[in-house]
């Protein structure tokens, strides 16, 4: 018999990043937030160095493993989603892009997520409020 092995899903809390996650080619990891709220706007980030031709693919599901709507992010890049409920899984898959008969061995790459209060995620607010306090100081 082969060895079964089952991964669970990596838990991600809002506004915490998970650095230096890897992937090889055709690999997927899938990811889950808890504790959302329904019909509250967020958004969900994978940055990896430029220099790495991969491209990821993201899908949402409530539920383990049931893909929904997809799109293919570049460097770093951005997929804003309305959960419908207060867990939502997310799964990052990874696919090498170069033109090389060798694929990569891997890619680095983190991911964060946050709420978006009208239209700006959450961590905008905190550069525009440091902004605010330092641009009256200069003049």
């Amino acid at each position: 018999l082969l060895p079964c092995t089952l991964t669970l899903p990596t838990e991600v809390e809002e506004n915490t990043a998970l650095y230096h996650e890897q992937l090889v080619h055709g690999e997927s990891r899938q990811y889950v937030l808890h504790n959302l709220t329904p019909g509250e706007l967020y958004e969900f980030k994978v940055s990896y160095p430029a220099t790495q031709p991969f491209v990821f693919t993201i899908t949402f599901s409530d539920k383990l493993a049931e893909v929904i709507p997809q799109r293919k992010l570049l460097d770093i890049e951005k997929e804003e989603f309305v959960p419908g409920g207060d867990t939502l899984y997310v799964t990052v898959t990874a696919h090498d892009n170069r033109r090389a008969i060798k694929r990569a061995p891997h890619v680095s790459y983190s991911v964060y997520y946050e709420r978006v209060y009208n239209g700006v995620p959450a961590q905008a607010y905190k550069l525009i409020a440091w902004l605010c306090l330092l641009v009256p100081g200069a003049v």
